[in-house]
């Protein structure tokens, strides 16, 4: 269960369950603070920073004014939600890119992700703001560390500046130098991770950033350490003066509540958050849309963005007009799932949809498996089945297509069903809609 899932099912049922009153005081909100401290101090978040939290929800709850036609809970949510934005540090950080070279030091402990991290925050500067990023090779210790980056840079078409086992400050010398003359505008310091906090290859660090001045030095840190992730941090800072952490591993089985901690403790904002292992499953931080999500309020604008930027515009412009036409077919659902599977797993997108927390986890992964269970059976069927449905009734074709696929016979008719009635729901959404009616979203199928 990632983070932000275990406390959004915690703390909005515990807030429910206990304010049935018309207005807040001592008594009535007692065991829903209870409740809520056990729920963030089973998530893992600092000791300090819980009872900074309680008592300030404490203190603004008692004898608060309930506005007219607000339910109790809905007022202790408000004031919940605007302490967990406080926690988590108010506002977005942006990165700090008006230098040309902007260069950006990416330091961590071994295993936290960061040459992995190092190239997703490459690919989003070059995808997102049209930068033209160089990462630059620097862990001379790590066997295959450098090989690594270099084939990370390859799959996402990042170049990579390295001169094998030579001094880790020449070559970030020589790279800027090279990324000046080449016109990059952005360089990223893939450095050695360290195994501890080793003194000697601190200080290694420490002449890199005297000799580089980088604009940004970012901590990489593992979001599933648990508390030492705060003494991590604190150590990186007082020697590099660190300008923000990203925090990796958002979406594992770890509580991950000490990320909660991060901002509050150190003083340092979380300026980005891995959630996935694909090249696209790293974000921008922002302390509301968090905060949002723990309280089960959904994410509507971080999932318009992540549709903006993996949706193919022009496809979803045929796919719409070809559902006016009354031509919607397998192949246009093999696209939209296609494009759908960019934008991140289906249990990342569900948080992020408001009211979707009620559905259970057993019922998210099922709707997951059957997407990827039919995604396999339509890459089984030619274009001109997809395109004429009507010929899967061919028993000879049908049994092509489950032995092809690997699927059973059972799964094929389940894809068959459910695509019949995903569509009839499509042609009465779009005569609605001629109609200039509302359509219902309440039904079943695809």
């Amino acid at each position: 269960m990632a983070f932000g899932d275990f406390l959004s099912k915690r703390m909005k049922k515990s807030i429910e369950k206990n304010m049935k009153q018309s207005t807040l005081h001592a008594d009535n909100i007692k065991d829903t603070l209870r409740e809520i401290r056990l729920a963030l101090l089973e998530a893992d978040v600092n000791v300090d920073v819980v009872k900074a939290l309680i008592a300030n929800i404490k203190e603004k709850a008692e004898g608060g004014y309930i506005e007219e036609g607000v339910k109790a809970h809905q007022q202790m949510v408000k004031l919940v939600h605007e302490e967990l934005i406080t926690v988590l540090g108010k506002e977005n950080a942006p990165l700090n890119l008006s230098k040309k070279p902007t260069v950006i030091m990416m330091v961590g402990l071994q295993g936290s992700g960061k040459t992995t991290t190092t190239n997703k925050l490459a690919y989003l500067l070059s995808k997102k703001n049209a930068k033209k990023p160089l990462m630059v090779g620097l862990d001379i210790y790590r066997p295959g560390a450098i090989d690594q980056l270099i084939e990370l840079g390859q799959k996402s078409n990042i170049p990579v500046f390295e001169k094998g086992k030579q001094s880790p400050l020449k070559t970030a010398k020589q790279a800027i130098e090279f990324a000046e003359n080449n016109g990059h505008d952005v360089v990223l310091l893939d450095t050695a991770g360290r195994l501890q906090i080793d003194k000697e290859l601190m200080n290694e660090l420490n002449e890199l950033r005297k000799s580089t001045s980088p604009s940004e030095i970012l901590l990489v840190v593992d979001g599933m350490i648990g508390q030492e992730i705060i003494n991590v941090t604190n150590e990186f800072n007082s020697l590099l003066k660190l300008s923000g952490v990203v925090v990796t591993k958002l979406d594992g089985d770890a509580r991950g509540g000490a990320t909660l901690s991060i901002s509050y403790m150190t003083k340092l904002p979380i300026k980005f958050i891995g959630e996935g292992e694909g090249i696209n499953a790293l974000a921008p931080f922002y302390p509301k849309r968090m905060a949002d999500r723990i309280l089960g309020m959904g994410d509507i604008e971080t999932l318009f963005e992540k549709a903006v930027e993996n949706i193919d515009e022009r496809s979803m412009q045929k796919t719409m007009k070809r559902m006016f036409m009354g031509q919607y077919d397998l192949e246009d659902l093999r696209n939209q799932l296609g494009q759908m599977a960019k934008m991140g797993s289906l249990s990342g997108l569900m948080k992020m949809i408001p009211g979707a927390g009620k559905l259970s986890e057993t019922q998210i992964e099922d709707a997951q498996r059957k997407l990827v269970v039919f995604s396999i059976i339509m890459d089984s069927m030619t274009l001109k089945e997809r395109r004429e449905p009507k010929l899967l009734k061919s028993l000879t074709r049908k049994n092509r297509i489950i032995r092809g696929s690997g699927r059973t016979e059972k799964e094929f008719n389940e894809l068959v069903n459910n695509f019949e009635k995903g569509k009839k729901q499509v042609m009465e959404m779009t005569k609605m809609m001629k109609q200039g009616r509302m359509p219902n979203f309440g039904g079943r199928g695809f």
